[in-house]
């Protein structure tokens, strides 16, 4: 086979994604019959049809189970969906109440306009009353202070006239306000009751996510009892030992559940990945969580808010080293890095997460400061998950990203995933719902990719690749 040399990570990455196509219950068949010694030719006296059978049982037992390993993606990220709308709930409650709060303040200022055009009224009012110009034009001693006095009596009507529209003008305004007040208050209490939704159904979330988690193990129990006794049977028929558990079957590719080889990619050797048969079951977390679900979403949500204002710091930084640093920067660069200095924020982006080569996976972990504890198993262990290691890598510019690949993928600009280049940010799942990694180029990411495992470099995968990826650094 001649082979072709590539000259950009487009042509890489283009590469990569026409050389494998999503497997199916054939493929996965046809590759166990020609990748196992001894199985692609039937021997005299065996059932041919029988061994098909056992070969489309196992090959349908390994595609349910890398759809359920898709399922528990989806599952764990639906929970960071529902702490980033909490929390996004709470902001919006909090930001009604100040409004609240500043309606209560400008009726007060109001009563006080009012109180005080009231007084100078009052008085204008008394002084006509009791001092009034009328009699005065009676004794007048001369014309001159009779015209005197008719000034006078203009200026204290103009006055009092001037004193009447300020006091309706201040009551005019208290309405106002007090109608503004009205509206901040039913719109911060709608928020509040919103939070309160949010609050549940993150709870509802995080509660079920487990409950399914515990039903998801037992599933994956069964079709692995179920391939494993496929397997068993067409080793028999065809006189071959059954592999011992840890294993590798002969022709299945080795490496973790996402098709990972162990030891990363090997010169000289075939890359490993999207393999027709991949034997390592799906990785589900903890199916208990520890304490009671809302400690633990405010727990989580406490640490997300530091978080927001370490990666308006470190934008800060960022910018002051590039001497763009203005007195009224907030720190936060969401497509504000000039592309001159793209390349540049872009580097740094990667080097920051490679800086976290061997962190262990947790759930819900990763904050803009570094790895953190995340949500039940993850509780136990420091480390990041998939769109926590994206958020961290991309706060050290001060681009503030959300803790749910979903919202991430709405974020930024989308290019066709052909035309990926280095520092993109790769998606899978129905509108990244499922997973995302960092793109290095020459066909190779970055990624938190499963529990039990630890942030590593990794060959690109197609299977449930997004049609886009997403750029927020533009160059």
């Amino acid at each position: 086979m001649r082979r072709i040399r590539c000259g950009s990570d487009g042509s890489v990455f283009r590469l990569a994604i026409r050389v494998a196509q999503p497997a199916t219950v054939s493929l996965l068949s046809a590759a166990m019959v020609l990748g196992t010694p001894g199985l692609a030719a039937a021997q005299p006296g065996q059932d041919p049809d029988g061994i098909a059978a056992l070969i489309a049982d196992v090959a349908d037992a390994n595609q349910q189970l890398q759809n359920l390993g898709a399922q528990i993606a989806e599952e764990k990220e639906g929970v960071n969906k529902a702490l980033v709308d909490l929390q996004t709930a709470r902001d919006d409650a909090a930001a009604a109440q100040q409004e609240v709060e500043s309606g209560r303040q400008a009726i007060a200022d109001a009563d006080a306009a009012i109180a005080a055009a009231q007084r100078r009224f009052n008085t204008f009012a008394a002084s006509t009353y009791v001092n009034g110009p009328s009699g005065s034009y009676l004794t007048a001693a001369n014309p001159s202070e009779m015209i005197a006095t008719a000034a006078a009596g203009q200026t204290l009507a103009l006055s009092s006239q001037q004193a009447l529209d300020h006091l309706k003008q201040a009551r005019t305004e208290q309405l106002n306000k007090e109608s503004a007040a009205r509206l901040a208050k039913q719109k911060a209490d709608q928020a509040v009751a919103d939070a309160q939704s949010s609050q549940d159904a993150a709870v509802a979330a995080l509660t079920e996510t487990q409950r399914k988690f515990g039903e998801q193990q037992g599933e994956i129990d069964r079709l692995a009892a179920r391939r494993n006794e496929a397997q068993a049977k067409i080793a028999a028929a065809r006189g071959y030992e059954q592999p011992q558990a840890g294993s590798t079957p002969a022709g299945a590719p080795t490496g973790d559940r996402w098709g990972n080889p162990v030891a990363g990619p090997t010169v000289g050797k075939p890359a490993q990945w999207d393999g027709p048969w991949d034997p390592t079951l799906p990785m589900v977390p903890s199916a208990d969580v520890p304490g009671d679900p809302v400690a633990v979403i405010n727990q989580v949500l406490g640490i997300s808010q530091t978080s927001a204002q370490v990666t308006a710091n470190l934008g800060q930084k960022f910018l002051q080293s590039l001497g763009l640093a203005k007195p009224d920067d907030t720190g936060i660069n969401n497509g504000k890095i000039p592309r001159v200095y793209g390349r540049q924020a872009s580097e740094y982006v990667i080097r920051r997460g490679l800086s976290q080569r061997g962190v262990p996976y947790s759930w819900g972990g990763g904050t803009a400061a570094g790895p953190g504890r995340g949500i039940g198993s993850g509780a136990g262990t420091v480390g990041f998950d998939c769109s926590g290691l994206i958020l961290y890598a991309f706060a050290g510019v001060g681009i503030k990203l959300p803790h749910y690949s979903g919202s991430q993928y709405k974020m930024g600009r989308q290019i066709p995933s052909a035309l990926a280049r280095r520092g993109d940010v790769i998606f899978y799942g129905p509108g990244g719902s499922q997973h995302v990694t960092l793109y290095l180029g020459n066909g190779l990411m970055l990624e938190a990719p499963d529990v039990g495992q630890t942030v590593k470099v990794s060959p690109v995968r197609k299977s449930g690749m997004t049609p886009y990826v997403v750029r927020y650094i533009e160059y």
